[in-house]
């Protein structure tokens, strides 16, 4: 079925976050109550059997063999984006959108954003299994949150997001994790000319990407090819990457100044050594923190 496509990268990357809930506070690199709550029973039901005390460290070790650092990644990732956002939280946001939002928890774990509209963007079967699974966990889907469905192959922001009581020119941040790596260079491009052409003084926007040479086979080790297999049989083929060498420049041409561009080695340091936990982190990922600064026009 083709919502499972749609949804699958979402459910796994929420499913992949219950980990750090094994984990001791003090040891955790940030602590998401809803990450398994808003999975779909199903989806529930496998991660509550995997992450048994009997099974998870096997689960694990697996995981690590087949694709060595992606744990890793996605918790590394999901810290450094739940810092650099609670940073612009507290200088202040008109507005926040999450773009391929999929199960993401931000809008009901982070404080502070209950006066804040939040706009979660995704394919419109994922849209539909959030608002039924939020209406199950919370009741009903907060009033600050709208849930938006969106094909970014065949419809832009502006038709879905402008409907839906978006301002432009407000200070608005916006989150893209995990996304750019699944869909067309036009609709990359499509979407960051969006962000630079509607936000307001102070906007940011923090993203994830793969290097390009993952996805042209020119830099990718040998474990990465079956990991492709498997994306493309569920729907979620990689198809953009950038170097990393120009991601300035490609900022630059959409309006935006690069804050910073960090990957494994900066998790490592920042958040692992200092929690003293031994955690692989795949090095082909990379999260960029940028500010709008040039409406495009």
């Amino acid at each position: 079925m083709k919502i499972i496509g749609e949804s699958f990268a979402g459910m796994a990357t929420s499913a992949t976050r219950v980990i750090e809930l094994y984990f001791p506070e003090d040891k955790r690199l940030f602590n998401d109550p809803f990450a398994l709550k808003l999975l779909p029973f199903g989806w529930q039901a496998l991660f509550r059997l995997v992450y048994l005390p009997g099974l998870r460290n096997l689960v694990l070790a697996l995981r690590e063999r087949r694709m060595p650092g992606s744990l890793g990644a996605i918790l590394c990732r999901t810290r450094y984006i739940d810092d650099v956002f609670v940073k612009s939280l507290g200088v202040g946001l008109d507005q926040v959108v999450i773009l391929g939002a999929g199960f993401d928890s931000r809008a009901y774990r982070i404080s502070g954003l209950e006066a804040v509209r939040v706009f979660e963007v995704d394919f419109p079967g994922t849209r539909n299994l959030k608002q039924a699974r939020l209406e199950k966990v919370l009741g009903s889907v907060p009033k600050n949150v709208i849930l938006v469905g969106i094909n970014f192959e065949e419809q832009t922001l502006d038709e879905v997001l402008t409907v839906e009581g978006f301002q432009v020119g407000k200070r608005t941040f916006f989150i893209w994790e995990g996304v750019t790596q699944y869909i067309t260079a036009e609709a990359v491009d499509r979407t960051l000319n969006f962000v630079a052409n509607t936000s307001g003084a102070g906007s940011k926007i923090v993203f994830t990407y793969v290097r390009r040479g993952l996805i042209d086979g020119t830099d990718r080790e040998e474990w990465m090819n079956p990991f492709l297999s498997f994306a493309r049989r569920v729907g979620s083929p990689f198809i953009f990457g950038i170097d990393p060498d120009e991601i300035e420049q490609f900022l630059a041409e959409h309006g935006m100044n690069l804050i910073e561009d960090v990957g494994a080695s900066d998790y490592q340091t920042r958040y692992l050594k200092p929690l003293r936990r031994e955690l692989n982190v795949f090095d082909g990922e990379r999260a960029v923190y940028a500010e709008v600064v040039i409406p495009i026009g």
